[in-house]
């Protein structure tokens, strides 16, 4: 499958299609596996995922791509034993050589959500999705991501197995659900895993950003601080600090009857112990100040910020920690609270950047689902949904290196014009109507097949 010829280019752009092919050479030897060799079919999903289809499914990437095939696609992403780790970890490595090692690198954790129905597909059942903002009938995955500055690369990720499918061995069968991998672990432990393992492959980030799913749990921050690393994390409006250093002193005897005094309720009574908005709500009028976070394409991005030391302790064995409690208010007049564990000279210009920058990981999931095909992925299979991913990330590793690369010429150059870019450079089949309508019948085909399936399932069933 041979690139097209790009003639009297001024712009530089017509290397994307040359620089494509040696990613694909960079990463083709994860794809050659029992002396079985699947860089043809990796190249042609890549080419896929970084096209213009509407959808970006195997189906659709078969009518798109030519020399592939639907079966092709299927066999290598569904079913194809091609480690997806070890691609992950090259593509890591790759993005720390590219965005680590600044003082503005951060790793940031956080989770998306992919609809989805039936309850074939491994890990699905009825929980948040924060795409729609309620329960449904949803995939979660836990991404990390390396950012610096305005660019961010997605560089690990991980399935949340509900307990309901790590408790059923026959649905984890089906699903072929590796037996190491069948037990049920939280959003927070996948996360603490992920750091764990970014941390031995020394990226370069100087902290680690998360939302109140991480920030509220203080195991995994404990955890974090315990390894020595750097957080700042959202948290909930009503997660309770100290806004002193916790005393608990023996109460003082009370003359005559009465209830004795809880030494640990006049110690909260005492030390302020209180919700991060009922803090916030004294001082936030008087002590806040407007601050410019960094310079974006609307201009200077500025918020009214305030930080203060307070102190974590649930009353447990465990001594109280102090941490600085950062607060946003919003254009909407809204507040954002989060908390740190940098250190007591770090100004309030930086707390609020680092605040700022979560924003990036939620923009790379924006861009992977919505010009990437993130979200198109029909397979149910524990593998098939690991090599989606990894691929996935891939595609998005090229954008990154591409608008680096272009960014003199083009600053402005965005995922979506890369994908338009490549949906004229890489080669593509004919869409003449002869072509649609023989994709069309194609599909028709296939949802004849479905639909007898499906009839022959419901015929066996007892009435």
């Amino acid at each position: 499958m041979q690139a097209r010829q790009i003639k009297n280019d001024t712009t530089g752009l017509g290397e994307l299609a040359g620089q494509f092919t040696c990613m694909c050479n960079d990463y083709g030897k994860h794809f050659i596996v029992y002396r079985k060799n699947a860089t043809k079919h990796a190249r042609h999903y890549l080419t896929g995922l970084l096209g213009t289809q509407r959808r970006k499914n195997m189906g659709r990437i078969g009518e798109d791509v030519p020399e592939s095939n639907y079966e092709g696609l299927q066999q290598f992403v569904s079913n194809s034993p091609w480690d997806h780790a070890a691609l992950m970890e090259q593509l890591a490595g790759e993005a720390a050589r590219l965005l680590g090692g600044k003082p503005e690198s951060a790793l940031y954790i956080d989770e998306t959500s992919f609809v989805k129905k039936g309850a074939a597909s491994v890990g699905v059942q009825r929980q948040h999705c924060g795409r729609l903002g309620k329960i449904e009938n949803c995939q979660v995955g836990v991404f990390a991501s390396l950012g610096c500055g305005e660019r961010a690369a997605l560089v690990d990720f991980r399935l949340f197995l509900p307990e309901s499918w790590a408790n059923d061995p026959a649905r984890c069968d089906k699903a072929k659900v590796p037996p190491e991998e069948r037990k049920h672990r939280t959003k927070c432990e996948l996360a603490l895993e992920m750091i764990k393992q970014a941390k031995a492959r020394a990226p370069g980030y100087q902290w680690i950003g998360g939302d109140e799913v991480y920030g509220n749990n203080r195991e995994l921050t404990d955890a974090l601080d315990a390894m020595g690393e750097v957080y700042l994390m959202d948290v909930a409006e009503n997660l309770r600090v100290w806004e002193q250093k916790p005393e608990v002193r023996a109460p003082e005897k009370q003359g005559g009857r009465g209830r004795p005094r809880n030494a640990l309720e006049e110690a909260k009574q005492r030390c302020g112990y209180q919700s991060v908005s009922s803090l916030a709500g004294k001082h936030f009028g008087k002590q806040s100040r407007q601050v410019a976070i960094r310079q974006s394409t609307r201009g200077q991005l500025r918020y009214r910020l305030w930080a203060t030391r307070v102190w974590l302790w649930d009353g447990g064995g465990e001594g109280a920690r102090q941490c600085w409690l950062v607060v946003r208010q919003e254009a909407d007049g809204s507040f954002k609270y989060s908390l740190s564990n940098a250190s007591e000279q770090t100004s309030l210009e930086r707390l609020g950047y680092m605040q700022a920058q979560r924003y990036f990981i939620e923009r790379a999931f924006q861009d992977a689902k919505s010009e990437l095909g993130m979200a198109h992925y029909e397979v149910r299979g524990w593998r098939g949904w690991h090599h989606h991913m990894a691929l996935c990330c891939l595609a998005q590793l090229f954008c990154l290196k591409a608008r680096r690369r272009h960014r003199k010429e083009h600053p402005l150059l965005s995922v979506r014009d890369i994908v338009e870019l490549l949906g004229y450079y890489l080669p593509r089949k004919n869409r003449d109507e002869a072509g649609v309508l023989a994709a069309m019948r194609a599909r028709h085909a296939a949802r004849r097949k479905d639909i007898h399936r499906r009839k022959m399932i419901q015929s066996r069933l007892p009435k």
